[in-house]
């Protein structure tokens, strides 16, 4: 038993030592944006709690810099997908709502394409696999969080449109009815341009992808920049799969999760764990 105290006393002092304060977080958000695995560290260390507030921060930092529109798309690319990879348990749909409320709206097209292929497919791990209704549920979740976070941004809507083209990307196109689905989540009055201009456009629905009347939507200060010269600049993409982490707290789906979403392997693990433990100490073999 004092084994165990002092192991369970090491771990607690560990993860204190590693913790950061909010002040301490942003006096390296500069080191954050030029390095992205110092950028999803500096996240794991923070409180759940401070997490959107600190990447709305690097946000904030990336859109001051000097530079090409190209090459602050490539920051907000590797710096948000990064803050994404150390999201708390249960608060990616927090972040990915920071991501669309602060991100410039020029840059949101490769940075949402990005984040659909890279982190919310549903391909993205194939040991977990999600149904339509599964992935569906997730996507109104996720949804609920962007759309509660933009009630308080100007052009709100037309970032929540992004965020819709980026889960109908990680869908993989099924369920048939999933963008009009999604659309029903944003204000009532802008369903309508959503269902027939920004959504139809920027999925590619009558041939190529085209953000512009979003962009415009969302008052876009600048030209959005060119996709590959972004790519180059960013860096090669690591794929990192965080839809199981949108199941967090999403009751339906959250009991079910480490039984429909696991591996055997896991879920033999699984069944052991949750083996009932005797009401009273037990002896060895041929012991009294």
């Amino acid at each position: 038993m004092k084994k165990i105290l002092c192991v369970a006393v090491s771990l607690v002092a560990a993860a204190v030592a590693q913790a950061i304060s909010f002040s301490d977080a942003r006096a390296q958000i500069g080191a954050c944006i030029a390095d992205s695995a110092k950028m999803t560290a500096t996240m794991k260390s923070l409180p759940a709690a401070d997490q959107a507030a600190f990447l709305a921060s690097v946000n904030e930092a990336i859109a001051s810099m000097p530079g090409s529109n190209e090459a602050k798309a490539a920051a907000y690319l590797n710096a948000n997908k990064a803050a994404l990879r150390g999201a708390a348990k249960g608060n990616v749909a927090t972040l990915l709502a920071e991501v669309f409320a602060t991100v410039a709206p020029e840059a949101l097209p490769i940075v949402s394409e990005s984040i659909a292929t890279d982190l919310l497919s549903r391909t993205a791990d194939p040991t977990k696999t999600f149904t339509d209704e599964q992935f569906t549920k997730i996507a109104e979740s996720a949804m609920k969080a962007v759309n509660e976070r933009m009630s308080s941004v100007e052009n709100g809507a037309a970032r929540s449109a992004f965020a819709i083209a980026m889960l109908a990307q990680a869908s993989g196109g099924t369920p048939a009815d999933l963008t009009d689905r999604l659309v029903e989540t944003l204000p009532e009055a802008s369903r309508e341009v959503a269902r027939k201009e920004w959504i139809p456009a920027a999925t590619g629905k009558d041939g190529a992808k085209n953000y512009e009347p979003m962009l415009g939507a969302a008052d876009a200060q600048t030209a959005a920049p060119v996709q590959t010269v972004v790519l180059r600049l960013a860096g090669p993409q690591v794929l990192d799969s965080l839809l199981s982490n949108l199941v967090e707290g999403i009751e339906i789906l959250s009991n079910l999760h480490t039984r429909e979403f696991a591996t055997s392997a896991t879920e033999t693990a699984d069944t052991e764990l949750m083996t009932p433990l005797p009401s009273e100490p037990i002896g060895y073999p041929n012991q009294l």
